[in-house]
């Protein structure tokens, strides 16, 4: 191995190393809190290579939210691809939001929750952040709209306002269950209840 791609695999490891040590603090102390000693001495690292690799704590969190929107979007992606009815995908897809909550808590915090518990969204970010952030966002929503377009539910605006509005109930009852020992009873009727809600008449 040469040296210049030594020095890149190490400095891709300690990107990685950043990443993991921020998403660990923020998710302990929230946005907030949150300094960016703090995560650089979670991380080991000068406070100085810190901001080599970001340089800011909006900037940290927003590549935070992206990779969790890539993991979430991965996953509803290929419930998408395993076709079916659309309420079947549409069952699936909720299944999928709520064991991404279960798989990553972290990612899944960030991306619901700690923002808005702080009443601090990441709408306040510089333009640059949060238009990617926006990107992101609507990528997921997209996903599902789709699902919603092809039962003939809806227009566009209202799609998008529906899939929205479902996500923030189904954030809902991770947050204030998904410690309790009945939270996968809770998530198996919540999501039964919901399909019917948004599906109605279109469930076989």
């Amino acid at each position: 191995m040469g040296t210049q791609e030594r020095r890149k695999r190490e400095s891709e490891q300690r990107r990685a190393d950043i990443l993991a040590a921020a998403k660990k603090v923020f998710w302990e102390k929230g946005y907030a809190r949150t300094t960016m000693p703090q995560i650089a001495a979670e991380a080991e690292l000068a406070a100085g290579t810190l901001y080599l690799y970001f340089p800011s704590k909006d900037a940290l969190y927003t590549e935070l939210l992206v990779d969790g929107y890539d993991l979430l979007s991965g996953r509803m992606t290929s419930v998408v691809r395993e076709g079916g009815d659309p309420v079947r995908i549409g069952e699936r897809l909720i299944d999928a939001f709520f064991g991404f909550a279960r798989e990553f808590p972290e990612y899944f915090d960030i991306i619901f929750l700690t923002l808005q518990r702080e009443r601090e969204g990441w709408e306040l970010f510089p333009e640059n952040l949060s238009r990617r952030l926006e990107e992101k966002q609507r990528a997921c929503i997209d996903i599902v709209a789709g699902v919603l377009e092809r039962a003939q539910i809806g227009s566009a605006d209202t799609r998008a306002q529906t899939v929205s509005a479902v996500w923030s109930m189904l954030a809902g009852i991770v947050f204030y269950y998904r410690s309790r020992p009945a939270f996968d009873a809770l998530a198996a009727e919540s999501r039964q209840l919901l399909i019917a809600a948004v599906f109605g008449q279109h469930k076989p």
